[in-house]
């Protein structure tokens, strides 16, 4: 990722600002689908699949990024 320009350092860290957000609702989101949920084992698993999917689309995204800002 080149950094050196004024521009792409404002677009990274606006990315990783959204990033933090959106790291911080789903972590809420799950601990309330865990924490309330009505079978443990259920909700788990769903925890683990919104997980898998999550870290799946923030690696898309900053492949994305990475190819933007070269």
């Amino acid at each position: 990722m080149n950094l050196s320009s004024p521009t792409n350092l404002l677009i990274a860290g606006v990315y990783y600002v959204i990033v933090g957000i959106l790291c911080f609702f789903s972590i809420f989101g799950v601990y309330i689908l865990i924490r309330y949920g009505r079978s443990t084992p259920l909700a788990l698993t769903i925890s683990l699949v919104f997980c898998f999917f999550f870290l799946r689309i923030l690696a898309e995204t900053y492949q994305t990024l990475n190819i933007l800002l070269s």
